[in-house]
């Protein structure tokens, strides 16, 4: 297996990822919240424009959140693979750990997409338990998720008291760039009111700003970049119909099929390369 994936989810949304790459691919990420990685063995790579910044192990950082950024991971051949932990630092959250703690946010930008942290007990601690819920298969509830985030918090600040300034763009609400945003959610299966949230938008500011960057609706624009996206697969690997319709976000095999034929008048059943 060249890589595998352990996600710790919360109401549906993945808040927490455990990875085993064996593979050094590079692939780009576009999250739509702030996320703290851990490098457990190994080393992770992370592409700005023409920077590239290590994270070598043993080592967190704090990865800013809508900001278009690459990733590959490397290892020592007596390593044999990287392990990176991902926990998914979610604004709810955040914005309540701030305020309990009475923290006071220096109205400080900070430039860096990246953050590097020094390692500390109660970051090591906090990934620690985040896998014991894994490995016992518990979904983490919302007041275990609010207790998580400030031990994320803590853990930060300990590392250095200086990245309270990096809670200041935490502390609000900052709108995706919704052509990047919607290119890295293509097919995530979760409905326009929870896409609209995570973009930092109503539902009706969704609805209205894409119409004005797409000149369609989300839902008919969604569609048909799944529908070119499955047409491309197939003209262009070995793959069938029946093997990518998930991977798309199409619900059954009969439903994709219908709607390809009216997209392109012709079964996908009857295209190959």
């Amino acid at each position: 297996m060249e890589n595998d994936f352990q996600f710790l989810e919360y109401e549906g949304i993945q808040i927490a990822a455990f990875i085993e790459a064996r593979k050094e691919n590079e692939h780009s990420g576009y999250y739509p919240a702030n996320v703290l990685f851990y490098v457990q063995q190994g080393q992770l790579n992370i592409r700005y424009k023409n920077k590239l910044i290590i994270i070598s192990k043993g080592n967190f950082c704090i990865v800013r959140k809508f900001t278009e950024l690459s990733y590959f991971k490397t290892w020592d051949e007596e390593e044999d693979c990287a392990l990176i932990d991902a926990m998914v630092l979610q604004d709810d959250f955040i914005k309540s750990a701030i305020k309990e703690l009475g923290y006071k946010i220096p109205n400080k930008p900070v430039k860096s997409p990246v953050v590097n942290l020094e390692q500390n007990a109660i970051l090591l601690g906090l990934y620690r338990s985040l896998k014991l819920y894994l490995s016992e298969n518990q979904s983490p509830d919302k007041h275990l998720m609010y207790l998580k985030t400030k031990e994320a918090l803590l853990g930060i600040i300990q590392s250095n008291p200086e990245h309270l300034a990096i809670f200041h763009e935490f502390s609000k609400s900052v709108k995706a760039e919704l052509r990047e945003f919607m290119t890295h959610h293509i097919i995530s299966p979760l409905p326009l009111v929870e896409l609209a949230k995570l973009s930092g938008r109503s539902l009706s500011t969704f609805h209205r700003d894409f119409r004005k960057i797409f000149n369609a609706s989300p839902h008919s624009w969604i569609l048909k970049q799944r529908l070119g996206k499955a047409r491309e697969l197939l003209l262009t690997t070995s793959q069938t119909a029946s093997e990518i319709y998930l991977d798309l976000g199409f619900k059954d095999l009969a439903h994709f099929s219908r709607t390809f034929k009216k997209e392109f008048g012709i079964s996908p059943s009857k295209i190959s390369p």
